[in-house]
C-alpha cells in the first residue's frame, strides 16, 4: 500500500490502484491509499528537475570519448568516480541525451549473493530481441544461455568472451553505450569481464560507461579511463541552488548555511 508522500514522490515509477481510505492508528480520519500494481520499467531511470550546472569539462571528455569509440578501432572504457551525490547519474544522463545508440543498463548491488553476474544479466534481457537477431558463435549463446537460467556451465573466461561478442554484434547495427552503475560494489569476476570487453573488443562502436565511488579505486587501483567528479565549486552551488528554489527568497545567513553545509554536492 502506498500513501499520498509516498504516491507523489514515486509517481513515475509505479502504477497503482485506489482502495478505499484505511482507518488507522493514531489518525482522526481515514488515510488516502493506493495499492502497488507493479513497478515500471522505467524506474530505474532518474528524473532531473533542475538543470546541470556546471561539468563543461566532463560532458567534453564524454563526447571526445564517444568519436574514440565511434571512429574505431577499439572500444572505450570510462569511469565517472565521485562520492555518492556528487552528480555522476545527472552527468551521465545529460551525456546520454546527445547520443545516438542503443543505450543499455546494468546496476550492481550491495546485497544478496550468487549476484555476480546480476548486471549482465540486466543488459542480456534488454538486448533479447537483438539477441535472437544476431549470429553469434554456438558456444557464446550457450554461454549466455546459462547465465539466464538455462542448464549447463560455463567459465568466468567464456562468459566474458560471450558477452563480448553478443556487444559486437549488436554494436555492428549500430553504436552502443553499455552504462552499469555502483561498480564499486561489483565482484572481481564482473570487473574483470569488463576490462575483458574493454581491452579485446574491436571493430564495432561500444562505449562502456560506468559510475562508481571512491572506494573502487581502493581495490583497483590502476583501473582505466577514470575520470573524478569533484563537488561543485562554491559559485557553481550558488547557481543551483537559485535554480532549485525558484523565485522564493532566502536570507543571506540561510544562503551560506546551506552552501556550507553541502560543500559543493548537488544532492546535499
Amino acid at each position: 500500500m502506498l500513501g499520498e508522500t509516498t504516491l507523489r514522490l514515486a509517481r513515475d515509477a509505479v502504477e497503482v490502484e485506489p482502495v478505499e481510505p484505511l482507518p488507522l492508528k493514531g489518525k482522526r480520519e481515514p488515510v488516502p491509499a493506493w495499492r502497488l500494481v507493479t513497478v515500471s520499467t522505467a524506474a530505474a531511470e532518474r528524473r532531473f528537475d533542475s538543470p546541470l550546472v556546471g561539468r563543461e569539462r566532463e560532458l567534453g571528455a564524454l563526447a571526445e570519448a564517444w568519436e574514440r569509440a565511434c571512429g574505431g578501432p577499439g572500444c572505450e572504457l570510462v569511469t565517472v568516480v565521485g562520492a555518492a551525490g556528487v552528480g555522476k547519474s545527472r552527468l551521465v544522463a545529460e551525456f546520454l541525451a546527445s547520443v545516438d545508440a542503443t543505450v543499455v543498463r546494468g546496476r550492481c548491488l550491495s546485497y544478496g549473493e550468487g549476484i555476480t553476474y546480476w548486471p549482465v544479466v540486466e543488459v542480456l534481457k534488454q538486448l533479447e530481441a537483438r539477441r535472437s537477431r544476431a549470429e553469434l558463435d554456438p558456444a557464446a549463446t550457450a554461454a549466455l544461455a546459462v547465465l539466464l537460467g538455462d542448464e549447463g556451465r560455463s567459465s568466468t573466461e567464456e562468459i566474458a568472451w560471450a558477452f563480448r561478442k553478443l556487444l559486437e554484434a549488436v554494436a555492428a547495427e549500430g553504436p552502443i553505450v553499455a552504462m552499469f552503475d555502483d561498480i564499486q560494489w561489483g565482484e572481481d569476476v564482473f570487473l574483470d569481464l569488463l576490462e575483458h570487453v574493454a581491452f579485446l573488443s574491436t571493430g564495432a562502436p561500444i562505449l562502456l560507461l560506468c559510475m562508481g565511488r571512491p572506494e573502487l579505486l581502493d581495490r583497483r587501483s590502476g583501473w582505466s579511463g577514470v575520470m573524478r567528479l569533484q563537488p561543485l565549486s562554491a559559485e557553481e552551488a550558488e547557481l543551483l541552488m537559485k535554480a532549485r528554489i525558484g523565485g522564493r527568497e532566502l536570507g543571506a545567513d540561510v544562503r551560506e548555511l546551506i552552501l556550507r553545509a553541502a560543500g559543493g554536492n548537488p544532492l546535499f
